[in-house]
């Protein structure tokens, strides 16, 4: 009966794949080289860079993306949809009007002054970037999103590599790659996802503005509590630490971002098929199958991973950020937590009750900066990638109960902890020094993980299959 709902989602999630790994994973790819010509300072800077505009951006634009792709999901005309998009970019520029109060202040800060105006740009291009993304996804255009993916990958990579390593621009010349590359993207969506033909100024209401908000701004305490536990690590570890040990840090989220760019790559397909069946009467078995699905899977590659963490971090960073492995551990399980966490509260979005996001995000966000002010000081950058893990574990735990009203997810508790505990042994005896029993360990580990779950390793295979022959027609 939900075998239709499986191969849409199924077909979703590869189309966007298609694009979205490619510009996510980008900055990881590019470590090689990066970490070889920009010094461990340098990538702090581009860390904190990154971080200020996320933070900045959900509050002074007031979370008008989120409203953004739930609106455009609604039943209704054409003119509708583009009042959802005019409107929305009339509050993204008066976002970007207020940000401007900002710059004065930015450039204060003597150590990225000289940043300041590439940060403006950046946060201009981006506030408009995000709204187009979530528009053409929401209206179901995933070829043209994909597309546009692909193509700013393209553009970042190769302006980044002309601009730091060939012109030597240094870090100037990786946020000139940065902020071009997102320009070439908004373009072409522009034209080629024709959002043109859906901007007009008649169509922006007050009233529309009015309810999209009402929507979102219970939104922007949820963002911040992620940005909390995503990334104001970086700001305490700059603070006790410095813009160096930070750049030691921010490398190891560069390999945590890639279970996060698998999962958000999944989330941006389950967002529309979750929103689709939330009124379905088998929306219960549609949804537990699928996080049966999802939870085998991430915790199935961050298995895979922690066998060749090491060789790969030997071959992706320079010598100085090596030990940028030990970090990866915590983090890899709290990017597992995260991904948990978002598939629950995708039971906000889809019935619009979105102050239960702001509840469990709170939490989060407070055992988040518990854990780093005690302890970032006495054991350093490692009690911000533990502090990472925690946040997200006490927030899935409480959105397990929290989202019980709007759906139940029935599911083998005892066998996911237990998979749980073989992935957490995987990951920990990357501190064994003896390369023999480390992998032996790990090996072992793998093969009984596979043995318990392989009824939902065959199911991935199979959905895998299936969106193939989907999108490819045979």
């Amino acid at each position: 009966m939900l075998e239709k709902e499986y191969k849409v989602l199924a077909k979703n999630t590869v189309i966007i794949s298609l694009g979205t790994f490619g510009s996510r994973a980008i900055s990881f790819f590019l470590l090689p080289i990066f970490t070889r010509v920009l010094t461990k300072a340098d990538y702090g800077k581009i860390d904190f860079f990154a971080t200020t505009i996320s933070l900045l951006l959900p509050f002074l634009t007031l979370g008008i993306v989120d409203a953004v792709f739930r609106f455009t999901m609604e039943k209704t005309g054409e003119e509708e949809k583009s009042g959802v998009l005019s409107s929305a970019l009339m509050v993204s520029f008066w976002g970007i009007l207020v940000f401007l109060v900002f710059v004065p202040i930015i450039s204060k800060i003597e150590s990225i002054s000289e940043l300041t105006i590439y940060m403006v740009f950046a946060f201009a291009i981006n506030s408009v970037l995000s709204i187009f993304k979530t528009y053409i996804r929401a209206k179901q255009k995933l070829l043209i999103f994909a597309l546009g993916d692909i193509i700013h990958t393209i553009s970042f990579a190769t302006l980044g590599i002309v601009f730091v390593v060939v012109l030597r621009y240094g870090i100037k010349g990786y946020f000139l790659g940065y902020i071009l590359s997102s320009l070439v993207d908004v373009l072409f969506l522009l034209i080629f996802g024709k959002i043109y033909k859906d901007i007009s100024l008649k169509n922006v209401s007050l009233q529309k503005i009015r309810n999209m908000l009402e929507y979102s701004i219970p939104l922007i305490p949820n963002g911040l509590s992620w940005w909390i536990m995503n990334v104001s690590d970086r700001y305490l570890i700059i603070f006790y630490l410095g813009f160096a040990a930070n750049g030691i840090y921010s490398v190891s989220y560069k390999f945590m971002s890639l279970i996060t760019i698998l999962n958000g790559i999944f989330y941006q397909a389950w967002q529309i098929s979750a929103v689709e069946q939330y009124k379905s009467r088998n929306k219960d078995e549609f949804y537990s199958k699928i996080f049966r699905i999802l939870s085998t899977f991430l915790l199935l590659i961050v298995m895979v991973f922690s066998i060749v963490l090491k060789p790969i971090m030997r071959i992706m960073v320079g010598a100085s950020f090596y030990e940028a492995w030990r970090y990866v551990l915590f983090l890899f399980l709290g990017a597992i937590f995260s991904a948990f966490s978002s598939f629950f509260g995708v039971g906000y979005i889809a019935s619009k009750k979105t102050v239960g996001a702001f509840k469990t995000s709170v939490v989060g966000a407070m055992v988040n900066i518990g854990i780093n002010i005690v302890f970032i000081p006495i054991i350093g950058a490692q009690a911000a990638a533990i502090s990472t893990m925690m946040a997200f574990l006490a927030m899935w735990i409480m959105r397990i109960f929290e989202t019980r009203k709007y759906f139940r997810i029935k599911n083998n508790w005892i066998k996911l902890v237990l998979s749980f505990l073989l992935v957490s042994l995987s990951l920990f005896v990357n501190f064994i020094q003896k390369i023999f029993i480390m992998y032996t360990i790990q090996i072992a580990t793998l093969i009984v993980f596979i043995l318990i779950n392989r009824k939902e390793i065959k199911a991935i295979l199979l959905k895998i299959k299936v969106a193939i022959i989907s999108k490819t027609g045979r």
